[in-house]
């Protein structure tokens, strides 16, 4: 994403570290020996420099490897030939021409990360679905496979991105010009980990080198190691764009066994599950600190199943089992208390992954965002395929009614099943995950989400899970059966947009163990 001269970027150099010096009338020039190598250039794709602001935040800092020493090669797929693909060099336009590329697209570049190479079975599956979807026929797959160059240590790896992104970009306005293409509206650049900031190099050296801006580039779980806290300049950022999304999965600082960039540096960030911890991970630990080459290894792979949902949860979003719909709210926190239910100009709603662009374009025309700032959205999926889930705003209200009152408070979790007019099951939710505290006359909002069954629930049944804590006098039914007194439920779905408001029969208690049907004609028989 760097492509100034050595002037430049000398200049650059001198202006912080006089910035930071005392103000003496003697020059005592901090920094770099006389005979530091501060720069490296590599040919048509220019020079690397290894000054500010490729300092910062960094433990230790690298020239990209000559190009020869990465073998970068371009793997390029299309419904033509899925099995063999055409295997591309950044600057071979004769090749590009003999492809018999059709000009129409789009075309899609899917980038590995550290570790990794073009051969993993994920970019083969999300190849797969790209050239499988309906109006696709035209669309050409490009893996970067710089597996030479992804290997330890991690700091070579994070310097020979810059290098792959320029040369990337270089295949990209090859294209361009061997087909004759008007812009780059119809590419689109998804990258994973240190792959999501390769894309951003891509796309800042085709402004910068050839005037032309990547249509959209989606980061899945975009590396936080060397990238937190740094300028835009270093990073994947919204101007490497016109359209920028994010999928955070493992957002969480390394020290915390995280992987993932924290900051919101998209046009649309999705924190999926609050982008930190996904359901159905198994979360490891490690005696041992997380502080050198080696133990990052180890960290991916105890971590590898929260970074690597990002990129699962892309691919099923390309013919999803539901909406995958995100909801704007100001924390994941909020989003779970229900603070967030509607679909508005205070809380937009957009699908995450593959479709969010078409809503956000939608959006954008409507004048309705602001392209120089970010929207964050929260979801909830599943710890299983399919992923999806449909949300839905729960309102429980416990009776305040005399027979309530004589119970007095009760301790558990409510399971919630819902119903729908084929008679099609959801599976079963927990309003709480753990056991609650519930007084007569409480109202408790939870926003959670269940498997989508096609159509929204006519009826609810409801189970109260009880369990007897010895050091709890509040958990003890010695002489009263475990139960709660409901008066209704209120289930508000994001997807379908209904309300359902359902009751027990005839005010009946939910006794523990014993699954009982909510309906909305019950709540004739609310006092």
């Amino acid at each position: 994403m760097y492509n100034k001269t050595s002037a430049t970027l000398m200049l650059q150099t001198i202006m912080v570290l006089m910035d930071k010096q005392n103000s003496t009338d003697v020059t005592n020039f901090p920094g770099f020996p006389d005979d530091v190598e501060l720069e490296r250039c590599y040919g048509d794709y220019g020079c690397f420099s290894k000054a500010y602001p490729w300092t910062e935040n960094r433990p230790d800092n690298y020239f990209p490897v000559p190009p020869e020493a990465m073998a970068v090669r371009y793997p390029t797929f299309t419904r033509r030939n899925r099995k063999i693909p055409v295997i591309f060099d950044a600057d071979d336009k004769e090749k590009i021409r003999r492809a018999n590329l059709d000009p129409r697209g789009p075309f899609y570049l899917i980038s590995h990360g550290f570790l990794e190479g073009g051969h993993k079975i994920w970019i083969q599956n999300m190849a797969d679905a790209l050239l499988n979807l309906q109006g696709n026929e035209a669309a050409t797959v490009i893996v970067v496979d710089w597996r030479g160059g992804s290997q330890p240590p991690y700091g070579q790896a994070v310097a020979n991105i810059r290098l792959v992104g320029v040369m990337t970009a270089h295949l990209v306005h090859n294209i361009y010009e061997v087909l004759g293409l008007p812009n780059l509206d119809n590419f689109h650049y998804i990258g994973h980990s240190l792959g999501a900031h390769l894309g951003g190099y891509c796309g800042h050296a085709l402004q910068k080198k050839f005037y032309l801006k990547l249509g959209r580039i989606t980061g899945l779980d975009p590396a936080a190691p060397y990238f937190t806290k740094t300028v835009t300049l270093v990073r994947l950022d919204r101007s490497d764009a016109k359209y920028v999304d994010i999928i955070h999965s493992n957002a969480n600082p390394l020290y915390f066994r995280g992987f993932g960039i924290t900051e919101p540096i998209g046009h649309v960030d999705f924190y999926p599950n609050g982008g930190t911890v996904q359901p159905g991970c198994k979360q490891a630990t490690s005696p041992n600190g997380v502080t050198s080459d080696l133990s990052y290894q180890n960290v991916v792979k105890l971590l590898g199943c929260d970074h690597e949902r990002s990129y699962e949860y892309f691919t099923e979003s390309i013919a999803p089992s539901c909406p995958f719909m995100a909801v704007q709210c100001e924390s994941y926190d909020a989003f779970l208390a229900g603070n967030c239910t509607s679909c508005d100009k205070h809380h937009y709603c957009i699908p995450m992954g593959y479709y969010s662009h078409t809503v956000y374009k939608r959006l954008q025309a409507s004048g309705l965002v602001d392209t120089n700032s970010n929207i964050a959205l929260y979801a909830i999926t599943g710890g299983n395929k399919p992923y999806c889930r449909v949300h839905y705003e729960v309102v429980l209200k416990v009776a305040n009614s005399t027979e309530s009152r004589t119970h007095g408070p009760e301790s558990g979790k409510l399971a919630l099943t819902l119903v729908d007019k084929n008679r099609n099951r959801s599976d079963d939710m927990f309003l709480d995950h753990v056991q609650k505290f519930y007084k007569p006359g409480d109202i408790e909002t939870k926003m959670v989400s269940v498997k989508d069954t096609g159509h929204p629930p006519i009826f609810v049944i409801v189970e109260w899970k009880y369990e007897t804590n010895l050091f709890n006098p509040m958990t003890w039914r010695l002489l009263k059966s475990p139960s709660i007194y409901v008066e209704y439920l209120k289930l508000s779905s994001i997807e379908y947009n209904t309300d359902i408001t359902v009751c027990p029969k005839q005010n009946k208690p939910v006794v523990a163990n014993l699954p009982t049907i909510m309906k909305t004609k019950y709540c004739k028989f609310r006092k």
